[in-house]
């Protein structure tokens, strides 16, 4: 052999041993801070806040909300509560600059505290349907009890849920900063667009921008509507496709009477009765989108309707329903290898109504839609727990 080729060939031999002495290259750092951009949609009941549920209450028809969150999180941590600026385009609408505060807050799961000392163990049940079409399926529903739940014994399948990626929070050692916060929280108007150049300029970061396109933009609003009853009774749930939307869910809850305590009627749009379908109103990455869609669990984007079957509409004639349209998503780094920074936009668009609900009774007396006033002097009639039962929390699943 040459002494060029023994030369190289003990160089590579070297090179081969210290690879198996010190191991594989070390990973590249994490990136010192990530920001995430939350952009939803929100029609129906409660969108818009109190101005909008007023709007609603005259009759003037479904009210429309954006929302807009950031969260920036570093390993630099901070010196103060102002930590930086989002600089979005003038397309937004919100003037040239966002603040990004910390908080004081502990993060979700770190408040200390236990039981309070009146606390009673849930008396009542949970029954769950799944899956469109006229009539449920075998095997529903599903009755959970209470207090069995409460003291841990969990139905098969329903240790795991579906859940998504978390955002930055705060975290201790490490920097964090937010929009909207207790400085700056005003509200994002209908006509404000994301597309356009984004930049943020942070004393816990290095300056992060990305620019956003036409398809990654707030989601239109999907005008969820009850389209009629068939004769069975079940009841036809209509809305309008978002063209970026990846898959649909919908969910149900009502309250009823059983055996003296309280009873709640959930449903889901999944062809599968599981936890899932109870877990997924939030935002999901399209990956994990299709997935679903996969298994049953998603409305593909082309499905605008949902026949609410017979038996769940009977059960609850005043059921909240929600949908959320899952929405694309964008991510940004600030080079391929190893980034300083990296930054996610999400999306989604989600509405909600109250079934039979005229919403200009909204304001009666009793909280029945169309019901009469109680008369003075008169014991009141126990009724079923209403819709604004409900939504004060009033009727609660124990988790």
């Amino acid at each position: 052999m040459n002494q060029h080729l023994w030369s190289f060939a003990s160089r590579s031999g070297l090179a081969a041993a210290m690879v198996v002495l010190l191991g594989a290259a070390p990973a590249p750092p994490p990136p010192i801070a990530t920001y995430w951009v939350s952009a939803s949609t929100d029609s129906g009941l409660g969108s818009g806040g109190s101005a909008g549920m007023a709007a609603m209450m005259a009759g003037r028809g479904s009210a429309v909300s954006r929302s807009l969150t950031l969260q920036l999180g570093s390993r630099q941590p901070g010196t103060t509560l102002e930590v930086g600026d989002h600089l979005p385009p003038a397309s937004l609408g919100m003037g040239p600059s966002l603040p990004l505060l910390g908080t004081t807050k502990a993060p979700p799961g770190e408040q200390l505290g236990g039981m309070p000392r009146d606390y009673q163990r849930p008396n009542g049940r949970m029954l769950i349907y799944w899956g469109c079409g006229e009539h449920v399926g075998p095997g529903q529903p599903l009755v959970i009890d209470f207090a069995k739940l409460a003291a841990g014994q969990v139905p098969p399948g329903w240790g795991a849920v579906v859940s998504s990626a978390l955002p930055p929070r705060p975290a201790a050692g490490r920097g964090y900063g937010e929009w909207p916060n207790e400085r700056s929280s005003r509200a994002v108007p209908l006509s404000a667009s994301l597309v356009g150049a984004h930049s943020v300029r942070s004393s816990i970061s290095p300056p992060i921008g990305f620019t956003l396109g036409a398809g990654q933009d707030f989601m239109p609003a999907l005008d969820l509507a009850e389209r009629g009853t068939l004769p069975s009774g079940a009841a036809r749930l209509g809305w309008r496709p978002a063209p970026t939307a990846t898959g649909y869910a919908l969910s149900l809850m009502g309250a009823g009477e059983g055996g003296g305590g309280t009873e709640v009627i959930v449903w889901s749009s999944s062809r599968t009765g599981s936890a899932n379908a109870l877990t997924m109103m939030d935002y999901l990455s399209p990956a994990r989108v299709h997935q679903l869609i996969t298994s049953g669990q998603v409305l593909a984007p082309t499905v605008s309707e949902c026949l609410l079957p017979a038996e769940v509409a009977k059960a609850a004639p005043q059921g909240f329903v929600r949908i959320i349209g899952f929405g694309p998503e964008a991510n940004f780094a600030e080079a391929p290898r190893a980034p300083k920074w990296v930054a996610k936009v999400r999306l989604k668009t989600s509405a909600s109504l109250i079934r039979g609900m005229d919403m200009s009774g909204m304001g009666n007396t009793n909280g029945m839609p169309g019901g009469e006033p109680g008369q003075p002097g008169q014991p009141a009639k126990r009724r079923r727990p209403s819709w604004k039962d409900m939504l004060k929390g009033a009727v609660r699943p124990p988790f």
